[in-house]
């Protein structure tokens, strides 16, 4: 593996120790010297920090921590990550995510570097405008790159909305992308990486309040 790629890899925590313990070591087990974010989303749990800070000390110069004091939720602490980061691209895995093989960064590499109208790359779905899955082709459909293992050009992201505290946090970001002409490139993310799905949410839910109810009635009403 390439150990100058022009990338970081973030993993954001709340509250599952065991989950990120695997996230992180499956991808120190095929990028030992890739740069590495890991934020921990205000937990207040001392094994997280353990964990985090276990990790930052196998891999010190690779490894930066970021805790925050409060839960900011996934879209915000993606946000906090693409302006805090130098590098040209940043990686995002889930924390429920467990790497299976190396090689899918170099690959997403390449394909972000063959156009600069290549903006996200990951596994694409495809979305209504409150962020609830639509099948490919449907009428009024929006492509999505669901952040469970997604790569984004830094530069064009702090060009375009912020990702946010919802339950595709980075629905208007993307939306936006599109709406100027960047491309959102599907790519194989289930031969690379195994998702567990809904490890945090399953734990503590979204917690997007009343504004989630309300996305979520409206959908509903086809509104």
């Amino acid at each position: 593996m390439r150990e100058d790629l022009p990338v970081t890899g973030v993993i954001i925590n709340y509250r599952t120790p065991d989950l990120v313990e695997r996230s992180i070591s499956t991808f120190r087990s095929f990028y030992p010297n890739v740069s590495l974010l890991l934020i921990d989303n205000g937990s207040n749990d001392g094994h997280s920090v353990a964990v985090l800070n276990e990790w930052k000390s196998r891999h010190p110069r690779q490894t930066e921590l970021l805790f925050n004091s409060k839960n900011l939720h996934h879209g915000p602490a993606i946000d906090q990550a693409m302006r805090h980061a130098s590098t040209p691209f940043l990686l995002f895995l889930d924390s429920d995510c467990e790497v299976l093989k190396g090689g899918f960064i170099e690959r997403m590499l390449d394909q972000a570097a063959s156009s600069p109208l290549h903006y996200a790359i990951g596994k694409r779905v495809w979305m209504d405008h409150r962020g609830f899955d639509l099948p490919p082709g449907a009428q009024r459909a929006i492509p999505y790159i669901r952040p469970i293992c997604m790569l984004l050009r830094r530069d064009t992201y702090v060009s375009l909305p912020k990702a946010r505290r919802h339950g595709t946090p980075c629905l208007a970001n993307l939306r936006e992308a599109v709406r100027r002409g960047y491309l959102l490139l599907d790519f194989p993310v289930e031969e690379y990486v195994r998702h567990k799905g809904r490890g945090t949410a399953a734990r503590f839910g979204y917690q997007l309040g009343w504004r989630g109810k309300l996305n979520y009635a409206l959908h509903k009403l086809g509104l």
